[in-house]
């Protein structure tokens, strides 16, 4: 136990403010960038159901498959903490988000498209219960709490303005602009988390 909390205590004291403060920018621009993509397809559903010539009821799952994925990974991700190097598996969930944006972007049926919004809430899963682990890791305990409700309130509040956000994306570039520009983002997020996270 003793050799645990010095393990865990370690990278607290080590980082510095900067270092810190780079960190949780990443994992807060990932987080809301992701987090949008949970509640904007909901006004993207009428645009998907007339593009791929599904029913309502098979275009819905494009939200509700979603979060039924997310709420499935979000759980795993705490055993996947425990067996893979925290840089790693956070990479690993931004690739993820991303190859599933691809899939969505390109795809030619409504199976393909699922397929991404499987992969993008797999990611999203994986991201959200990292970023936590990431938080309570890097900063000292009179910190913690600061940190964590800072990151649980813009995760938060992202998924209650992605549908206006999307609408005027929609309108303006039509209904796949909201994988395009949240592409850009998570791109952006890969490249510095490379850089600036350590395990």
């Amino acid at each position: 136990m003793k050799n645990n909390n010095n393990n865990q205590q370690s990278p607290s004291a080590s980082l510095s403010n900067q270092k810190r403060t780079l960190i949780f920018i990443c994992l807060v621009v990932s987080g809301i960038a992701s987090s949008t993509l949970s509640t904007a397809m909901t006004t993207a559903l009428p645009n998907v159901v007339e593009y791929f010539h599904v029913s309502t009821a098979v275009g819905q799952w494009v939200t509700s498959g979603y979060s039924l994925a997310m709420g499935v990974v979000m759980p795993l991700t705490a055993f996947l903490i425990t067996r893979f190097p925290t840089k790693r598996l956070y990479l690993s969930g931004i690739g993820l988000f991303i190859a599933g944006l691809l899939f969505s972007i390109f795809s030619g049926n409504f199976s393909l498209m699922m397929t991404g919004r499987i992969m993008q809430a797999c990611g999203n899963g994986i991201l959200m219960s990292a970023a936590q682990v990431i938080i309570l890791t890097v900063y000292p305990v009179e910190k913690k709490g600061t940190m964590m409700g800072t990151y649980g309130l813009a995760t938060t509040a992202a998924p209650i303005v992605a549908p206006t956000i999307a609408g005027l994306l929609i309108d303006a570039f039509g209904w796949k602009s909201i994988f395009y520009v949240v592409l850009v983002i998570m791109m952006i997020s890969f490249i510095l988390s490379c850089a600036v996270f350590e395990n």
